[in-house]
């Protein structure tokens, strides 16, 4: 069966970075999405990767910045401002301009703001490469050049890609935005700060019943930065990803059922599931899954400081799933590698997959067959 999409999964620490190619058809060319871009110690591996892209066909036809966190952006910042920024084709990215007011007015934008300044907090000039070098990048023009959300009413906003993929909206709402506005200097300076703390030893334990773990409680994410998340729903010649950046379970959740309901369908099966805020248990919980079943599940970290993906998390993954769910991990780590466990595999049925260790700095690469 011919393929329909690509997902790659780099190596980007405890960070986002993805390469989405939707396949063509007939000989033409792949289109490409790239997904953040982890913290800024990734930005050479992502460089040498996109620079390794076919001589002939080097474009990037959507950069997609998820949120203001260094572990999504540090990455993406030396990339608007190289030589490889004149072949993006749009940047999706909801900045101060984007946000509504109290009055639920649009703001000003300040003269010569950039993608770039905007995520650097302080306009300086030439640091954005467009079309020619110190042109400013097309900046959410799929969306007319407002902002990337699910709408005013929360209803549904969808992208046709010419010969390309729909891509849906998930998150954010409107909500979630105005929420960002209140706080935009302090997410956008916190943003720029390296002050992570120092990770403790991790000690993970041993993994018996995933069904009473995947009962525990569990706090909810209340970062406004995570909440402001796009995610996004991708779909292309039959093949299906939901790409949750690091948003709210609950804000998914409603996106998804709004979808399902829309198909006039019970639940939205897809073929694939980037986990939220990298699998950690505030943000993947059982309701969610329940909305979006999925064949594949992805997780993004090496578990550097918070430890994810969290057990409790995982353990809701494997036994939600309507049938036995296959994992992706970016990274094998002692976290990680305890659920190929022969025995906790023949248990739940699950299946786990990890990057070559042949090709480290290539992350996990999933490819998804197309369907009628």
């Amino acid at each position: 069966m011919p393929r329909a999409m690509r997902i790659e999964l780099l190596p980007a620490r405890f960070g986002d970075c993805l390469l989405v190619e939707c396949l063509g058809q007939d000989g033409r060319r792949p289109w490409r999405m790239l997904v953040d871009g982890g913290p800024p110690d990734t930005w050479p591996l992502l460089e040498a990767r996109l620079r390794r892209m076919p001589a002939d066909d080097q474009a990037i036809d959507v950069v997609v910045i998820t949120h203001i966190d260094s572990d999504h952006i540090g990455g993406i910042i030396p990339l608007l401002s190289s030589d490889l920024a004149p072949r993006i084709g749009d940047v999706w990215f909801n900045g101060l301009v984007h946000l509504p007011t109290e009055e639920g007015r649009p703001r000003s934008i300040g003269q010569g703001e950039t993608v770039v300044s905007t995520l650097t907090g302080s306009a300086r000039p030439g640091l954005a490469a467009g079309k020619r070098h110190g042109d400013p990048l097309p900046w959410n023009t799929a969306f007319g050049g407002g902002a990337v959300d699910t709408g005013a009413r929360a209803g549904l906003v969808a992208v046709d890609i010419p010969g390309g993929p729909t891509i849906t909206v998930v998150s954010p709402t409107v909500t979630q935005l105005h929420n960002l506005g209140e706080k935009w200097h302090q997410v956008v300076a916190q943003a720029q700060r390296e002050d992570r703390p120092l990770p403790e030893p991790d000690v993970p334990q041993p993994l018996t019943d995933l069904r009473a773990l995947a009962g525990r409680k569990s706090a909810k994410d209340t970062s406004v930065a995570n909440g402001s998340s796009i995610a996004l729903l991708v779909e292309h010649r039959g093949a299906s990803a939901v790409l949750a950046g690091d948003a709210f379970g609950p804000v998914l959740a409603a996106g998804l059922a709004r979808i399902a309901r829309a198909r006039k369908v019970k639940r939205l099966d897809v073929d694939a599931f980037k986990l939220p805020h990298h699998g950690s248990q505030a943000n993947v919980s059982r309701a969610l899954l329940a909305t979006a079943p999925a064949g594949n599940y992805l997780v993004s970290t090496n578990g550097d400081v918070f430890h994810h993906p969290d057990d409790t998390a995982m353990a809701r993954v494997v036994t939600a799933a309507p049938s036995p769910p296959a994992l992706w991990f970016n990274y094998r780590t002692p976290r990680t590698e305890r659920w190929a466990d022969p025995a906790l595999t023949l248990r739940y049925g699950h299946s786990v997959n990890f990057p070559d260790p042949a090709h480290p700095d290539a992350g996990v690469v999933l490819e998804l067959s197309s369907r009628p």
